[in-house]
C-alpha cells in the first residue's frame, strides 16, 4: 500500500522532470514486477544490495516490513545513497538500529527522511518556536490520539492464496532477523498481524500522531514510559492489539497520554498544557492562549494531517542543498524511544525506563 502510494508521487515527479525512476526491489517476484511496470519498466532487483550498488540510484525508498527498515537503510547511507524511509523507523525490538541509523547518517552526510507525513508542515516549526519563547509557560501535559473504525489496516490483502517459498518468495529474506517460523501466506502478506514483524497501532498509527507533538515539544529521550490496552473486539490470527493507550513522562516534564482504538472513530481533542497557557489543535489552526485571556495569542495556519508529495518535494529540495528535512532521522528515532519502550511495557506488564547515559530501553 504505502509503496504504491510512493510510486504515484514518484511518477508524479518524473512528469515535472524532477526525478527518473530507475529501479525497483522486492522479494515477491509478482510485486516486483508490477512496481517495474507502473514506474516505467524500470530494473527490477530482487536483493536491496544490489539495487544499493547501482550507480545510477541516488534515493532509495525504503516500504518495506518494519524489521527492515533501519538495516536497510543503515546499508544506503553506507553505500553513499540518501533515503526515505516509512515510519516506523524500527521494528519494536529494534530501537539500537534506530539510533544508529542517526549517527550513521550523520558520519555519511546523507539525508534521512522519516516518512511520517503529518510532519510536512512548516506551522510545527513556528510552534516550537513559540513554545520555546514561553507562549503558554512551560508545558506539564499532552494529550493526543488516533481512531479508525476498523482493523482493515492489518488484514491487508492476500493476491495469492496458493503462494508458497521459491524462486518467486524469497521467505528466509522476508523474515531478516526475525525468528525462524514455517512460512504461512498470512504471515507473508498480512504481517502486521504479527509481533514478529509489527508493532500494532502503537508504530503504525500513534507515531504520526506524536511526532508533530515531540517536534513541537523539543524534547529528548523519555524518562519512562507505560503502555497498556488489548485485543478487544478483533480476533482471529491477529497478535498485536486493537486498542493502545500510553503515557510518556519526560525529566521534569511534560506527560504526554496518547489514546488509540481501531473499535470507534470518535477522535479526542489535542492538547498541549502549558503553565501559563493552552494549546489546541482547531481544525486546520493551532491556537495558543494564555490562562485567563479572552483571545488567543497566537493563531497558526496548519494543513493538518500532512502531505506525501510535499515530504518528497522536501527531500528533492534537501538533497540538492543538504539542509535539514523537515521529518530528520534524528527526531525519529527520538520519537521511536518511547514507542517501542510502550510496546515492551504493555507486553512485559512493566514500566519501561530509558538509560540517557547508554541510550538503552531498560525493562
Amino acid at each position: 500500500g504505502r509503496s504504491g502510494a510512493h510510486m504515484e508521487i514518484v511518477n508524479g515527479l518524473k512528469g515535472r522532470n524532477l526525478v527518473q525512476p530507475v529501479a525497483v526491489c522486492d522479494v515477491y517476484g509478482p510485486r516486483a514486477a508490477d512496481a517495474s511496470k507502473r514506474t516505467g519498466g524500470t530494473k527490477v532487483y530482487r536483493r536491496h544490495e544490489d539495487l544499493l550498488a547501482d550507480p545510477a540510484v541516488d534515493i532509495v525508498c525504503i516500504a518495506t516490513p518494519d524489521r527492515h527498515h533501519a538495516p536497510q537503510a543503515i546499508d544506503a547511507v553506507r553505500a553513499g545513497k540518501d533515503v526515505y524511509v516509512e515510519k516506523p523507523l524500527t521494528h519494536w525490538t529494534q530501537f539500537e538500529l534506530a539510533a544508529r541509523l542517526a549517527d550513521e547518517a550523520e558520519k555519511a552526510n546523507r539525508i534521512v527522511q522519516v516518512g511520517t507525513q503529518y510532519m510536512a508542515d512548516p506551522a510545527y516549526g513556528k510552534v516550537r518556536d513559540l513554545l520555546k519563547a514561553g507562549a503558554i509557560g512551560k508545558p506539564v501535559q499532552a494529550q493526543a490520539g488516533f481512531f479508525r473504525r476498523g482493523d482493515w489496516g492489518e488484514v491487508m490483502p492476500i493476491p495469492d492464496e496458493s503462494a508458497k517459498p521459491g524462486p518467486d518468495l524469497d521467505w528466509e529474506r522476508f523474515l531478516g532477523e526475525a525468528p525462524e517460523v514455517p512460512f504461512t501466506v498470512s504471515r507473508f502478506f498480512q504481517w502486521r498481524l504479527y509481533w514478529d514483524y509489527s508493532g500494532g497501532p502503537a508504530t503504525d498509527l500513534l507515531v504520526h500522531t506524536y511526532t508533530p507533538i515531540f517536534s513541537m515539544l523539543g524534547v529528548d529521550y523519555p524518562d519512562r514510559v507505560c503502555g497498556m490496552g488489548g485485543k478487544w473486539q478483533y480476533g482471529g490470527l491477529r497478535e498485536v492489539p486493537d486498542t493502545f493507550n500510553m503515557v510518556i513522562d519526560y525529566p521534569g516534564g511534560p506527560s504526554v497520554v496518547l489514546m488509540n482504538t481501531l473499535s470507534n472513530e470518535t477522535g479526542c481533542e489535542s492538547f498541549i498544557r502549558g503553565t501559563e497557557g493552552l494549546l489546541r489543535f482547531e481544525g486546520s489552526r493551532i491556537i495558543l492562549q494564555p490562562h485567563g485571556a479572552k483571545e488567543p495569542s497566537h493563531v497558526i495556519e496548519s494543513i493538518g494531517y500532512g502531505d506525501t508529495g510535499k515530504l518528497w518535494l522536501d527531500l528533492i529540495e534537501c538533497v540538492k542543498t543538504r539542509r535539514r528535512p523537515l521529518s530528520p532521522v534524528d527526531v525519529g528515532a527520538r520519537v521511536q524511544a518511547p514507542l517501542n519502550m510502550a510496546i515492551l511495557s504493555y507486553r512485559e506488564s512493566k514500566v519501561a525506563r530509558f538509560d540517557r547515559e547508554k541510550r538503552k530501553i531498560v525493562i
